[in-house]
């Protein structure tokens, strides 16, 4: 079986350069830093078997990352965007649910004291909200805005004694929590 020509790669002065900083850097991802160091061994005029052995790579990645370097350039050796699953619920389906949790069930016409999360995705479904929605999903949601502290004494509609609204399934959240994804600890600020 005939073996597939390697894919010469020549460089200029500022890829070379550009290339250098990526594989011998020390904030460069370790993904990066192995195809920068592919794209240097091919242009020393290495064949793939040498630089899979050199790096301790596989030769058929190296066999791709050069090809894509010799196709695309510096551009080809970022991250292809991933396709993935995509949003089964809107931003407005979410809020809405944030919303439906906080309203009292007696204003929608459920017979409970508290909505667990099971009936409240059930209660979306009838609503026409969702067409299903697991309880998983709602307790998923309803958790971020707790971690966030978003919900202080004004986020529920019918505040009780304490500052909170005594039907909402989630569990209250006091004043001054730190929340580690908008704000640093009161030890960092002066």
């Amino acid at each position: 079986m005939p073996v597939a020509r390697a894919c010469p790669i020549v460089l200029t002065t500022a890829e070379r350069k550009r290339l250098k900083k990526m594989a011998y850097g020390h904030k460069t991802e370790h993904q990066l830093r192995c195809r920068a160091q592919i794209v240097l061994h091919a242009a020393r005029g290495r064949s793939n078997a040498r630089i899979a052995h050199e790096t301790g790579l596989h030769p058929d990645t190296v066999r791709a990352w050069r090809g894509w370097f010799a196709h695309g350039g510096l551009s080809a050796l970022a991250d292809r965007r991933r396709s993935g699953r995509p949003a089964r619920f809107t931003p407005v389906q979410i809020a809405e649910t944030k919303a439906l949790a906080c309203q009292s069930p007696a204003e929608t016409g459920v017979p409970l004291s508290r909505r667990p999360c099971p009936e409240l995705a059930a209660e979306l479904a009838a609503h026409g909200f969702t067409d299903t929605v697991s309880p998983s999903s709602v307790r998923r949601w309803l958790r971020e805005d707790v971690l966030c502290g978003a919900r202080t004494r004004s986020s529920c509609s019918d505040a009780g004694a304490a500052g909170y609204a005594s039907d909402c399934p989630l569990p209250p959240v006091r004043f001054g929590t730190w929340c580690p994804r908008t704000e640093a600890p009161r030890s960092w600020t002066r």
